[in-house]
């Protein structure tokens, strides 16, 4: 009795092993998938943080004219050298897409300046407010968008 039953189970351990085999491979395949696609994404959203910088530091410039000269400008720029980005270098520029991109929005009383101290009780302080949009892009398509209110005090 024992010898017919080994009979009719030879080759199922070679069965189960080619079936475990190509259920491991399915998975691993899954995986490779899975993998693919989070490198795109995180490529993405390294070439989306690149381009916000690049960005920031237009708003930078803008921040640093404006402290010395009383009024705000960007110039299109070049960030770094080809050697850190090999496959193009991140720029900033004035956001193109904005009908006025730096903007006066006006003079008003600085914010808090209770005391009318001055001429004719006006406030000694003012502050000239501008908007500024500015528009960082990175090499493979990142583009980032950022748009800034400062103001400059200044005496009456």
């Amino acid at each position: 009795m024992r010898l017919s039953t080994r009979r009719n189970q030879t080759g199922s351990a070679l069965m189960i092993a080619v079936l475990m085999l190509l259920m491991m491979g399915l998975i691993g395949f899954a995986a490779l998938g899975t993998v693919t696609r989070d490198l795109q994404v995180t490529g993405a959203q390294f070439r989306k943080r690149v381009a916000f910088y690049a960005a920031e530091a237009g708003i930078s410039e803008a921040l640093e004219t404006m402290r010395n000269t009383f009024t705000p400008t960007v110039t299109a720029t070049t960030l770094s050298d080809s050697t850190t980005y090999p496959y193009g270098q991140p720029t900033y520029q004035l956001d193109p897409n904005v009908a006025e991109p730096i903007a006066d929005l006006g003079v008003g009383g600085f914010p808090g300046m209770n005391l009318q101290i001055g001429q004719d009780g006006a406030p000694m302080f003012l502050m000239q407010m501008y908007r500024i949009n500015v528009q960082g892009t990175s090499a493979g398509g990142g583009l980032a968008r950022l748009e800034m209110v400062s103001g400059v005090l200044s005496t009456n």
